[in-house]
């Protein structure tokens, strides 16, 4: 197969009604515990991607975001991008999805599954937004008024799995999660992200955020966006020693001494705050690369 053939491919695969299908299906494995065949369909994909699913469940997180709606644009795009570099092995690092085309199919075919029902046991909204679970009247009103008043992340991280916040999710699963995409989740409050303590990379672009205090465990955390928030301090980053790349476009900043400390710092984006060129220069004599 050559580099167009494959391009095509997974055009095909990736759309929203394939990301619905696969991530209904692993859902509704997930809440029927059929842990033991989660981690057999996480076998099939094992050439393209490393996941293991434990015995209570445990790396789940990890395998439902490989097929999340919301992440359809990143795919397109990265399918388009690898294509244009003739990057024929990036795009076979793309192709696991090939594999659960016909998940019904697969998760009927596997051991112990004659009585497990695999049809949708929710209805669902689909839209190029993501998807969202439609809910009874009264459920529907209270997360509307929910939604006008903001969120905490862990409930964030529920209404980006599942669509709904009404959901038992222990919060040990967000220690398995590696890289964490929240942005525009109408986020005011981190509480919840304190157990996200493996985080390499932390979208969280375009919230109410004000407050990063709840960050200051994170220590593995080298890549963190939290453009377009109501941040004016930034002193907790210095605990973050291993940050390599920090987005902290259009906040509130007028200090960033902080960032000083942080001696594996690569890249900065201060762009749309009221920094002194001072500190910012002093930040680039550092060795660090710096929008402003």
């Amino acid at each position: 197969m050559n580099i167009y053939e494959l391009h095509g491919k997974l055009q095909e695969a990736y759309t929203l009604k394939n990301l619905n299908n696969i991530s209904l299906t692993l859902i509704n494995l997930y809440k029927n515990q059929q842990y033991s065949i989660l981690q057999k369909i996480v076998e099939i994909i094992s050439d393209y991607v490393t996941i293991e699913i434990t015995a209570n469940g445990k790396g789940f997180s990890k395998l439902i975001k490989l097929y999340h709606p919301d992440r359809i644009q990143y795919y397109n795009s990265e399918i388009e991008r690898l294509t244009l570099q003739n990057n024929y092995d990036g795009l076979l690092e793309l192709s696991h999805i090939l594999k659960l085309e016909r998940i019904e199919e697969i998760a009927n075919s596997l051991d112990s599954f004659e009585d497990i029902d695999y049809s949708p046991v929710y209805e669902w909204d689909i839209n190029t937004e993501g998807f969202n679970i439609i809910k009874d009247d009264e459920n529907e009103e209270k997360e509307l008024k929910r939604s006008k008043r903001g969120y905490d992340f862990y409930d964030a991280i529920k209404l980006r799995q599942y669509g709904h916040t009404n959901v038992e999710f222990p919060s040990y699963y967000l220690e398995d999660i590696h890289e964490f995409e929240l942005s525009s989740m109408d986020i005011n409050d981190l509480e919840g992200v304190q157990f996200c303590i493996h985080a390499i990379t932390l979208d969280l672009s375009n919230n109410k955020i004000a407050d990063l205090s709840p960050l200051v465990e994170l220590t593995l955390l080298e890549e963190l966006n939290i453009s377009d928030n109501l941040v004016e301090n930034i002193d907790i980053l210095s605990n973050l020693t291993h940050l390599k790349r920090v987005n902290l476009s259009n906040n509130c900043l007028k200090d960033i001494a902080s960032l000083f400390e942080l001696v594996n710092l690569e890249y900065a984006d201060l762009s749309g705050n009221q920094i002194c060129i001072e500190q910012i220069n002093e930040l680039v004599e550092l060795g660090v690369s710096v929008d402003n």
